[in-house]
């Protein structure tokens, strides 16, 4: 009476075929929050992907960083799967969305998503169709584990088929960038290191500050300067010794 079936299913797929799991209720609950970031991620999406079909673009730096991500959780999630090692595959998937696509990769795309008069279309275009891609992608990995909040969430905003006839994702190796990986996860890092400056003064996410980034990062930084300065809302980049100021 207290949880959805989905979040019941959560907690079930925590363990490996054949052992014994105890119940945990924080583990549910855990599930029931899965439940309703996947909703909002979802709402969130409409507002930008309405009547938005896909279309191959240019790619900006952190579009590329996100789907190199992916395509490498496919592959892994599809080889769990085909082993029955579903609990890998929450896992994996349940990291990718809470701590890369939704803590930070949503974040970095908003400014992009709604000011393209500032940004310019190809820049928005290229979070369309990155958002579009990495969200469905994300929903058809999570349906074996969470098949109702997936159905309705794709039947509502994506498609009028269920999501358990469509075709399960395929890694595209073309995709997968290691450079740009490790040149994002140093801009990822960076936006950390903001938030936690702001906590600490007691900050907005939104206030603004002067950032100081090392001159020997400038090189690998450069591809994600215009992201990187609207989602830590920095007046200004420069190169030096790493800093940040109010």
């Amino acid at each position: 009476e207290k949880y959805p079936a989905d979040a019941i299913r959560f907690w079930a797929s925590g363990s490996k075929l054949g052992d014994d799991q105890a119940y945990q209720e924080k583990n549910v609950h855990t599930g029931q929050k899965t439940i309703t970031k996947l909703w909002n991620a979802a709402q969130f999406s409409l507002i930008h992907l309405k009547d938005y079909k896909p279309k191959t673009v240019k790619l900006e730096a952190f579009d590329q960083w996100i789907l190199s991500k992916l395509n490498q959780i496919i592959k892994s999630s599809t080889d769990e799967i085909e082993k029955y090692e579903y609990s890998k595959l929450r896992f994996e998937v349940e990291n990718f969305f809470w701590n890369t696509f939704a803590d930070y990769y949503l974040e970095i795309i908003k400014d992009r998503l709604y000011n393209p008069d500032k940004r310019g279309s190809k820049a928005k275009e290229s979070a369309q169709y990155t958002l579009y891609i990495a969200f469905t992608t994300i929903l058809k990995l999570f349906a074996p584990i969470m098949p109702f909040i997936t159905e309705e969430i794709y039947r509502e905003y994506f498609s009028k088929t269920s999501i358990h006839a469509s075709d399960w994702p395929i890694a595209d190796s073309k995709k997968i960038n290691k450079k740009i990986e490790l040149a994002g996860d140093k801009a990822v890092q960076i936006i950390s290191e903001v938030r936690k400056f702001k906590s600490k003064n007691n900050k907005s996410l939104k206030t603004e500050i002067s950032l100081t980034l090392e001159k020997t990062d400038e090189a690998i930084i450069k591809p994600f300067l215009e992201d990187l300065k609207a989602v830590t809302f920095a007046k200004e980049i420069k190169f030096g010794k790493f800093s940040i100021s109010l």
